[in-house]
């Protein structure tokens, strides 16, 4: 029991030591919490913008696309990449973008 003790505090001195960073995705989800500017997120979550959403959480393996990892606030081809002031008031007022 001790010698798996000593091999856990071995293995995690040498990662913080030498071990490689994982950045803020490291899992490379689509989901919106992993898409923050900073990770783990501070309080308001998304600074002065919030994000367009344009698909599904969940949403692997798109047909037609190379790479199997597909944010949810990766603008489709022709999509607009940023919204309005007027669309951002309407999404923190509670409202619903039609």
């Amino acid at each position: 029991m001790g010698v798996a003790q000593l091999l856990f505090l071995v293995n995690l001195a040498w990662s913080l030591v030498r071990g490689k960073q994982a950045g803020g995705n490291p899992w490379r989800a689509t989901t919106l919490e992993w898409q923050t500017p900073q990770t783990p997120p501070v309080h308001g979550n998304w600074g002065p913008t919030l994000p367009v959403v344009y698909r599904w959480a969940y949403e692997y393996s798109p047909p037609g696309r190379k790479d199997d990892f597909v944010p949810q606030n990766e603008p489709p081809s022709g999509a607009p990449e940023a919204q309005t002031e007027a669309q951002t008031d309407t999404l923190r007022a509670g409202g619903v973008r039609a």
